[in-house]
């Protein structure tokens, strides 16, 4: 079973792929999930995709485990 922090990180990567291949980067180790209510709309972006990635391949809403985490 996949814990919170992994469902998290899966779609933490996959939001930095789709970044990056609109032409961005970003610092190592950023967090789209607590930027997601950033002001940047590209970031917000990338964080949606891949957590809608997330729930159709694995039935799993990433929001969900990023509440469970800041719990």
């Amino acid at each position: 079973m996949r814990t919170d922090q992994k469902i998290v990180d899966e779609t933490n990567q996959m939001a930095r792929i789709i970044y990056f291949n609109r032409g961005y980067v970003l610092p190592k180790g950023f967090k789209f999930y607590e930027h997601a209510v950033s002001r940047h709309p590209h970031e917000v972006q990338a964080w949606n995709t891949a957590r809608e990635i997330q729930l159709m391949l694995t039935n799993t809403d990433a929001d969900d485990a990023v509440d469970n985490l800041e719990e």
